[in-house]
């Protein structure tokens, strides 16, 4: 019977990252595929059906991990307790931008802007990888 619920947390993990794949596909590339407001709302357009339902085959998974393998949920969960939550907050988060960017009519807000046009922007984004370099060699 062990082997069916694996098989069945398998296949609710797999169904999950396949479908929400399309998501987070779609939200990195409208970034550079969309040069307009007009296009970059056709392709936020495109998940809006399909972006609350992906998340149901995660929280099914979890049931089926809480409901068949209790001794995985009660060890895992405890350990990974901070990136269990920094992943649901994201998931949240992520909801309701994709929800608020249609509602705000604010130029600032649709103000598309490179990642390291600012300086702190930038020293987040390099001073991890120059740690990480020095670090490893």
């Amino acid at each position: 019977m062990a082997e069916l619920w694996f098989g069945l947390l398998g296949l609710m993990l797999m169904a999950y990252v396949v479908l929400d794949g399309f998501d987070f596909g779609a939200g990195v590339l409208h970034l550079f595929v969309a040069k307009s407001d007009a296009e970059r709302r056709t392709v936020l357009a495109a998940i809006g059906p399909f972006w609350d339902g992906n998340e149901v085959w995660l929280i099914a998974a979890g049931g089926v991990l809480f409901m068949a393998f209790p001794e995985v949920l009660t060890t895992a969960f405890p350990a990974f307790y901070l990136a269990l939550n920094l992943v649901l907050w994201c998931f949240a988060l992520r909801g309701v931008a994709i929800e608020v960017r249609s509602h705000v009519t604010d130029a600032l807000w649709r103000h598309r802007r490179q990642l390291t046009d600012r300086p702190v922007d930038r020293a987040c984004l390099e001073g991890p990888v120059i740690v990480d370099f020095h670090l490893a060699g």
